[in-house]
């Protein structure tokens, strides 16, 4: 599948839910509650697997799950082995608080998993804990060496933020040195929740990586949305996804389908097209999503005003 301005599609986010059980001050209001039962109103597992398949017809060749949380899908392993084993997908993901997946990292691994992106924050307990509003740091460190020790490439995200963990910048690259990681500083997106801090928390990374000694630069790799950086001898990578100071929109080759069972083009634009419809639907479907796929923008609204287009919170987008 290709846009109007030629740019290739064949990255696929997919939101499983928008239930979390965090409530990251950037990400989710604090009072959000949700049922105890609850997991996903508008879309089953088979409309998912017929979107992956769907997809995977289209030219699709790597998939995320997203959420809110998707380990909280009773069926995440499922549909990782149906992306993998039934749709031939290779590069399959997640984006995860790593709450939990340390019990479930075998299956999934098992099933076809091969990354796992860890939205990481602070390396200090009492700093996690206040910007999740209860979380352990433990339980998240946990999951991240049983990813190692399985062979399932680990990215840590950590979105940085003006005088809250800006003093562990340090910290966070040095994990890169010794282990085979992938930490990538995620600037911090006027979007939902982080509106109300981004004016005072906002920190140009990628002007900040560029200046930090002995860290090499290896520049805006293949498929990827973050620009890397190297230490000299070290096992990992430092990234840096600059969607403000230094956006990638003339390579994004993403498109973001929520659990609403609606498809965006662009994470901060507020415009999503509703697919329901065509579900199950196989040709209609494939003739559909081309023509959609076509008005994918030229660029996201933060490069025009400083403002998101967007808004809704990230947990509500599958970003």
């Amino acid at each position: 599948m290709k846009d109007e301005y030629g740019r290739k599609i064949n990255y696929l986010r997919i939101s499983l839910t928008d239930k979390c059980n965090l409530r990251c001050i950037y990400c989710m209001p604090p009072d959000i509650e949700f049922d105890k039962n609850y997991i996903n109103n508008d879309l089953s597992v088979n409309d998912y697997k017929f979107l992956i398949k769907s997809m995977a017809t289209l030219g699709i060749t790597k998939i995320k799950f997203t959420g809110g949380e998707p380990l909280l899908h009773p069926s995440l392993c499922d549909l990782v082995e149906f992306a993998s084993k039934e749709c031939n997908i290779k590069n399959i993901g997640i984006t995860t608080n790593g709450i939990g997946l340390d019990e479930i990292a075998y299956k999934l691994k098992d099933s076809g998993l091969t990354s796992a992106n860890i939205n990481l924050t602070s390396l200090k307990e009492y700093k996690y804990k206040t910007v999740t509003r209860g979380g352990l740091l433990k339980n998240v460190l946990k999951s991240i060496d049983v990813c190692l020790r399985l062979g399932i490439k680990v990215k840590i995200n950590c979105t940085l933020i003006d005088g809250f963990n800006d003093d562990e910048i340090y910290d966070f690259m040095e994990l890169t040195k010794y282990s085979s990681i992938d930490l990538r500083f995620v600037e911090l997106m006027p979007l939902g929740e982080a509106k109300r801090i981004h004016n005072k928390g906002y920190i140009n990374t990628k002007n900040l990586l560029d200046n930090v000694e002995g860290l090499f630069k290896l520049g805006k790799q293949e498929d990827s949305s973050a620009y890397y950086y190297k230490f000299k001898g070290a096992k990992g990578r430092v990234g840096v996804i600059s969607s403000i100071s230094d956006p990638f929109c003339e390579d994004c080759n993403k498109i973001i389908i929520t659990n609403r069972g609606t498809i965006k083009l662009c994470l901060n634009s507020g415009d999503e097209v509703d697919i329901k419809r065509y579900l199950n639907k196989p040709l209609l479907f494939r003739e559909e999503i081309k023509d959609i796929i076509l008005k994918k923008p030229k660029n996201h609204r933060i490069v025009k005003n400083g403002v998101s287009g967007c808004d809704k919170c990230m947990y509500e987008i599958g970003g």
